[in-house]
């Protein structure tokens, strides 16, 4: 549906859809970081243990103060101990291939919500692992290097369309600008790439070597895009030292796959091979970090991931967090129930919203955790501002400041508000910071929703309390009609939302 929607636009847009490239100096780079904030752990599966023990020990140098630890991936049980008594900021985990699946993420996803009494994710998650172990070792010297300012990441961001239906079928275009993610273009050179179903051979492999932020998008599997870049392509690609996001299906995949959409009702296991598998190639050319998914997802999640660094200036560990806290909130400020998927089990019966949901909670990053990519952060999408009434109740108020954001202000979760159902909502996303001693909320009312003086409709779709440290967050998500692919009345600067909360 994106891919078509993106077609379109194109179509029509032609190269006026995109931004003017900035003047920005040639050969500047994007500054890395570690975030310096812990506990920082470094976990190991006994088999990656055994296998991975160079790649750990970079690790180890780069974290000298981390706890160190093994588990067992089928006995999650042992890893909750481990991390009930560390209780972490940030973990690094490294696994073997055949040891992640979608089934594993959904586990640890729950697992990593359950270091508190809130329901959101407590602890920072990026995962290592490679076709081999010098594979394993090269990924983590890689990211030491770009640490120590040895190799540098231009400070250029790719948007990769993937493949779209236009009539010729060999079209290919790069062109200045990224449409879909415009609030970069005042920080970042950027450039966008799309291209017919036939559109991407050996004449192109070099139109992405200058990006140190590369998005890739398309419909996908664990070989990689269809009609587009596959694990054959991603290894010849001259890539510089890059931050990856890939919005494909199945991209994040190292060698267990479910299909649970057949045309007998059951549910398939399928595997890749190490040569194959988009997601261990891409990990050999010189990706510092990868964010992808091991089972379908949505190709809008990935640009929210971009456009919450571009607001933050947080860690990767953080970006993932975002978006997997924005599941537990679109799920109304629960975690999903996640069923675990066996080769011959009836396929599950998901709604389109299930899909989405679950989908988008099988992402994960291959990286350290706690790296930040230095990009000048832009404004957040709301100014908040919370007064007290009295001493139990509290006034929020929301009001839109960066009309630039995109993707932020779409629930991919939800169509019930829009006028076209095969599209989405819109979503006001809001985290306010409670005084103390608010330890807990009774209750959240939404009392209006306004934009250029005119009352919207809108839907409470989830709250919860978030307990970070001695600092108490309410998250909230509201969502308001749209009347086309991010089109609504609400986009627009000053869009207000007001909410009463009560304890």
């Amino acid at each position: 549906m994106v891919r078509a929607v993106i077609a379109v636009l194109l179509l029509v847009g032609g190269l006026h859809a995109f931004a003017a490239v900035p003047h920005l100096p040639i050969g500047s780079s994007l500054k890395i970081r570690l975030d310096a904030r812990g506990p920082y752990l470094i976990l190991a599966t006994k088999e990656a243990a055994r296998s991975y023990q160079e790649a750990i020990a970079v690790a180890r140098a780069l974290h000298p103060q981390a706890e160190n630890a093994l588990f067992a991936p089928e006995d999650l049980a042992g890893a909750q101990r481990i991390l009930a008594r560390v209780r972490p900021r940030y973990a690094l985990v490294f696994i073997k291939p055949e040891e992640l699946d979608a089934n594993f993420a959904w586990k640890w996803l729950a697992l990593t919500t359950h270091l508190n009494e809130d329901p959101f994710v407590d602890m920072r998650t990026g995962f290592i692992t490679g076709a081999t172990p010098h594979a394993a070792a090269d990924f983590m010297r890689r990211t030491r290097a770009a640490l120590e300012g040895k190799i540098l990441l231009p400070d250029t961001l790719i948007d990769n369309l993937g493949p779209n239906d236009s009539p010729d079928k060999k079209a290919f275009m790069k062109a200045p600008g990224a449409f879909m993610i415009p609030v970069l273009a005042d920080r970042l050179k950027l450039f966008t790439i799309s291209h017919g179903k036939a559109g991407f051979g050996k004449a192109h492999l070099d139109s992405m070597k200058e990006a140190g932020i590369l998005h890739l998008g398309g419909h996908g599997t664990a070989h990689g895009t269809d009609d587009g870049i596959d694990a054959g392509h991603i290894l010849r690609l001259p890539l510089a030292p890059c931050i990856v996001f890939s919005g494909a299906c199945c991209t994040g995949v190292t060698r267990r796959w479910f299909d649970q959409w057949t045309s007998n009702g059951q549910t398939e296991e399928n595997s890749v091979s190490p040569s194959q598998s988009f997601c261990l190639s891409l990990l050999q050319n010189h990706a510092v970090a990868y964010l992808a998914s091991l089972h379908p997802d949505h190709g809008i999640p990935v640009y929210q991931e971009m456009e919450y660094l571009a607001y933050t200036g947080c860690s990767l560990g953080d970006v993932i967090k975002h978006t997997q806290d924005g599941v537990i909130l679109a799920s109304g400020g629960k975690l999903p129930v996640f069923e675990q998927l066996a080769a011959g089990m009836p396929a599950p019966v998901w709604t389109q919203t299930d899909m989405m949901l679950k989908g988008t909670a099988s992402r994960v990053l291959f990286g350290d955790p706690a790296l930040i990519v230095a990009v000048p952060p832009c404004a957040p999408p709301f100014r908040v501002t919370v007064r007290p009434l009295s001493a139990n109740v509290l006034k929020i108020k929301a009001v839109l400041i960066n009309a630039r954001l995109l993707s932020t202000f779409t629930d991919t979760y939800h169509a019930d508000l829009s006028s076209d159902h095969t599209l989405f909502d819109d979503r006001a996303l809001i985290v306010a910071v409670l005084p103390p001693g608010w330890k807990a909320v009774r209750h959240v009312q939404v009392l209006s929703v306004t934009a250029k003086g005119r009352a919207l409709p809108h839907r409470l779709v989830g709250n919860a309390l978030e307990t970070d440290g001695q600092e108490r967050r309410l998250q909230i998500q509201v969502d308001v009609p749209t009347k086309g692919f991010m089109q609504s009345a609400f986009r627009t600067l000053g869009a207000t939302v007001v909410l009463k909360v009560t304890h």
